[in-house]
């Protein structure tokens, strides 16, 4: 017990450090967002372009891998998105969110530095993986949703283009290409490029934490008590309980591999569905407060996870 919380206190105290400072307002708003520039366009790419780059290509290509966690998620979006639509009577792209966010982890911004950091520098591996088929899967078919949702401005074919474009020039999955590629062709990492990633990627554990709690002042309240729950426990119980039972009892993977995935299933809602819910102007308040309550709760949900895998 006593490892455990050394191990994941010090994750969440650096969570709170960047609530405290802008709920203080020592940290200003637009301190916020050049933090955020900062991780999701330089920190978070250069760590996962580095942990793509420096292994070999048949380390990180495992096609039942990828297939066993897609599909999982498939089914618990699917889940998610259908249980909305009865109980709450959500319309198309409410459901879609609602799915989605049962789903799509926190991997970037708190997955990578606090299972790496648990696990070891492999952990990185499947982590990224699954990012990319969330940023590649799961977003897409929700960006769908909500393009058919609003009527698709300009036509489905507008629809499509903004999803591909979105899903295309997103760095994190530029970076996960990228270093796949770099892998693929035998090429290693020159003396500069190394220490200048490697740099990077010491930063974005510690700045990504910041951010989050940072993120989290201000977060409104919600009238959608039910919707706010069903995601919180999608995300912080029902999906890695899937991915559990995907990985272990229905099609085994690498223990590791899975000991990872498990860890990251277990995290709280992404940003992600925050700022989709924001743009396309629905359930902006809902996806925010799921935001805050399953980041709170996984607190003590992630904390009991860890003990019960006996890490």
């Amino acid at each position: 017990m006593e490892t455990m919380i050394s191990i994941t206190l010090p994750f969440f105290a650096l969570i709170g450090c960047g609530y405290a400072a802008a709920r203080i307002q020592i940290l200003p708003e637009g301190g916020i967002d050049g933090i955020n520039v900062f991780v999701f366009y330089f920190a978070l790419p250069a760590l996962l372009f580095r942990t793509m780059a420096t292994r070999p290509l048949a380390d990180i290509v495992d096609p039942g891998f990828i297939g066993v966690y897609a599909l999982t998620s498939l089914v618990v979006f699917a889940a998610g998105a259908l249980i909305a639509r009865l109980l709450f009577a959500a319309g198309l792209g409410g459901a879609a969110l609602i799915g989605l966010a049962g789903v799509y982890s926190n991997s970037g911004y708190l997955g990578l530095p606090l299972v790496v950091a648990m696990l070891g520098e492999g952990a990185a591996v499947p982590i990224a993986l699954a990012l990319a088929v969330d940023l590649v899967l799961m977003v897409s078919i929700a960006i769908a949703a909500l393009e058919v949702n609003r009527g698709g401005d300009g036509g489905p074919g507008h629809g499509m283009r903004n999803i591909a474009r979105a899903v295309i020039f997103n760095p994190l999955v530029l970076s996960i290409g990228a270093g796949v590629a770099v892998s693929a062709a035998g090429m290693e990492l020159v003396a500069p490029i190394e220490t200048f990633t490697r740099f990077l990627s010491a930063a974005a554990g510690p700045a990504a934490l910041f951010a989050i709690g940072a993120s989290l002042v201000g977060r409104p309240l919600s009238s959608g008590l039910g919707e706010v729950t069903q995601m919180t426990c999608f995300k912080l119980i029902v999906h890695p309980f899937a991915v559990w039972a995907a990985m272990t009892l229905i099609y085994p993977v690498d223990p590791f591999w899975a000991r990872a995935t498990i860890l990251v299933a277990a995290l709280p809602v992404a940003g992600t569905v925050f700022v989709l819910g924001q743009r396309y102007r629905v359930y902006a308040a809902r996806t925010s407060m799921a935001i805050l309550s399953s980041t709170i709760a996984a607190m003590a949900t992630f904390t009991v996870l860890v003990f019960l895998m006996g890490l």
